[in-house]
């Protein structure tokens, strides 16, 4: 039974949701060498369940272009959430969006002594409330 239940687990797609009106979302942010990776996830209250089941909204993928690559992990990192900033600008207009990432991207974020790309990148997100 359960190995059944894993099959059809594991065999179905994932649903995307709408998110509720100023409902709390997460993104999900990863980077690797030649490509970050972007997951927006609401999490629900579901019935039966102890814990809330997270949801997908929308997933973006980029491959990066030969001078990205050579960026610092930190940088990937940021451009990933500058990228998603600038596609669904809709969402970070009308939701607070919490970053889950093991980088510390707010420390970053809010750096006064950044400079160059991390400093243009601070003033663009600065507009959100990530």
């Amino acid at each position: 039974m359960v190995f059944e239940d894993l099959k059809k687990f594991l065999t179905s797609p994932p649903v995307l949701v709408s998110p509720l009106l100023e409902e709390p979302l997460m993104l999900y942010i990863a980077a690797t060498t030649h490509v970050v990776s972007m997951a927006i996830v609401v999490e629900h209250q579901e019935e039966g369940r102890v814990q809330k089941v997270q949801h997908p909204v929308y997933f973006i993928s980029k491959v990066l272009g030969e001078s990205k690559v050579w960026y610092p992990q930190v940088q990937k990192m940021l451009y990933a959430v500058l990228i998603t900033s600038r596609k669904l600008v809709h969402y970070f207009q009308e939701h607070k969006i919490e970053v889950i990432t093991s980088f510390p991207i707010e420390d970053i974020l809010h750096n006064r002594k950044a400079t160059g790309r991390i400093a243009m990148w601070s003033i663009e997100l600065g507009a959100f409330d990530i």
